[in-house]
């Protein structure tokens, strides 16, 4: 039985503009859709939505999930319009255009009027192009709106955070004010009572552990103050660490000045932000009520410089980051020693957790994954010598993937060229469309080449993640690079005795 795929969002902007955009009305509308016609008389249906998420990236829970299933469970795709798929122009397009064709699937925009099942061609027409850019310009509009509200509301003091931090809470009545929250502000207290005291932050934090106080995550959690937000940790056992007892001492916010806008996006599609220069700051003195005095404060970090003046610059080449975790409470590893060794910083505000003992020699580290790696080749039957080119029959359909993959990204930067050329009047409509039919054709035949080729691959069983992995061209490896701890390994978990498990990127 096929498949349709009812997809609704809804995000914080949407919501203002009335009940048309909430996801029931979304719902009902895209049901009535179906039920009116009869070729889905017999189709199961899927819902997936997003509430809250803002449409110009595609990092969303519910279309993540609905874009696993394209082309497998789901053969087609029902939205209310194209803004609620996405506000993107190119990725859109590359949707429409690439990824739902190749893989079979019929995509619906009931108040655009599109079916891509229905069309003549298999690219999108210029009228759904257009109403992608005038989406994409529609929410840079709005968001560059809210964040100047937003600004204006932290000069005045106003708190804009989703939640509260540590030590206060949301005012119930009055909006964008903080309240004390009494028992985790003690704690705050606490803390920069010991600090100035000359206790370091790693003492702080193994005290505070030893009394069982929860820290500020597993606070939140117990009481609900989270506002539904599932923070990733490494592992369930999270506790007071240096680093966020660090973090505490650091908060000018405790003595009553709120400091914001620290961070920022370049960009309303980017999805990571930066920190921005202290000048850029927005500060509102005496915003909210103090937890402590700002001698206190002061006090503490005359504290806090001498005992951390001595740390040792993080190095820019670290192999093994991000990489090396603890097998118990799942913490990435720090480095250490002239020696350097890897260990787990858990153990030191936790003495009587397991992790105090996970501790491995790099040197050790690295001769064991040698010797893993090679058992891997021999286990995997991968030949000791390479053709005359240095390269196995999978290594060059790799290369050609590659090389599919490279002019997919040249064909899709000549098709935004030629849309900017005739949006912009340098080309009339009949260049245009005579432009972009030959990519198409281009696109489509990529697109066949890349099948293919993968569909060999597979054959092999050397895939992974739609690419092959040729053990067989680290045959002669003698040193571990980052980049093929990157190719090779997704964690390695370390436990007592330099006992290791290596999780490896590719089939075992």
């Amino acid at each position: 039985m096929k498949t349709i795929a009812l997809y609704m969002r809804l995000s914080n902007e949407d919501a203002h503009e009335g009940e048309s955009y909430s996801i029931g009305n979304q719902r009902a509308l895209l049901m009535d859709y179906v039920k009116s016609h009869e070729e889905f008389e017999n189709w199961s249906v899927l819902e997936f939505y997003d509430d809250g998420y803002s449409g110009v990236s595609f990092e969303r829970p519910g279309i993540q999930k609905l874009l696993a299933l394209a082309g497998d469970t789901v053969n087609c795709i029902i939205v209310k319009d194209f803004s609620r798929f996405g506000r993107n122009l190119v990725e859109v397009g590359d949707y429409l255009d690439q990824i739902f064709p190749f893989l079979g699937v019929r995509f619906i925009a009931v108040n655009e009027g599109y079916d891509s099942g229905r069309g003549l061609g298999s690219s999108v027409g210029l009228d759904v192009s257009l109403k992608a850019m005038i989406y994409e310009m529609y929410s840079r509009d709005v968001s560059e709106k809210i964040r100047s509200v937003k600004h204006a509301k932290m000069r005045k003091g106003e708190y804009q955070g989703i939640i509260a931090f540590y030590g206060y809470r949301r005012s119930k009545t009055a909006k964008g004010k903080l309240k004390i929250d009494g028992p985790a502000a003690e704690v705050v207290r606490r803390i920069f009572r010991m600090a100035a005291e000359g206790i370091t932050p790693t003492n702080i934090a193994r005290e505070l552990n030893h009394d069982g106080i929860p820290s500020p995550l597993m606070y939140r959690r117990e009481n609900h103050t989270d506002a539904g937000h599932s923070w990733r940790v490494a592992g369930d056992m999270t506790c007071w660490t240096r680093e966020n007892v660090r973090r505490t001492l650091c908060d000018e916010r405790y003595t009553g000045r709120l400091v914001s806008h620290t961070r920022a996006k370049e960009d309303v599609s980017a999805k990571v932000s930066k920190l921005l220069p202290k000048e850029e700051w927005i500060i509102a003195e005496d915003a909210h009520e103090a937890l402590i005095s700002k001698e206190l404060f002061e006090q503490a970090q005359i504290v806090l410089r001498h005992c951390c003046h001595t740390k040792t610059p993080r190095k820019p080449y670290q192999r093994f980051r991000g990489l090396l975790k603890c097998a118990y409470c799942g913490r990435a590893l720090s480095k250490s020693g002239k020696e350097t060794y890897y260990y787990c910083t858990t153990g030191k505000v936790l003495p009587e957790a397991p992790c105090l003992d996970v501790r491995i020699g790099e040197k050790e580290l690295i001769d064991s994954l040698l010797e893993s790696l090679r058992l891997q080749i021999q286990l995997a039957g991968q030949p000791g010598e390479t053709q005359q080119d240095g390269r196995t029959e999978q290594s060059n359909l790799q290369e050609k993937l590659r090389e599919c993959r490279k002019e997919a990204d040249r064909c899709k930067a000549r098709q935004a060229a030629a849309f900017e050329d005739y949006a912009e009047g340098r080309i009339q409509k009949q260049e245009y469309l005579f432009r972009k039919g030959e990519i198409a054709a281009r696109q489509e035949e990529i697109t066949k080449q890349y099948k293919e080729i993968s569909d060999k691959l597979a054959e092999a069983g050397q895939v992974r993640n739609r690419e092959a992995v040729d053990l067989g061209g680290y045959v002669f490896v003698k040193e571990l690079t980052r980049e093929i701890l990157e190719e090779l390994v997704k964690e390695i978990r370390v436990s007592k005795g330099n006992a290791i498990e290596i999780v490896w990127s590719f089939k075992e």
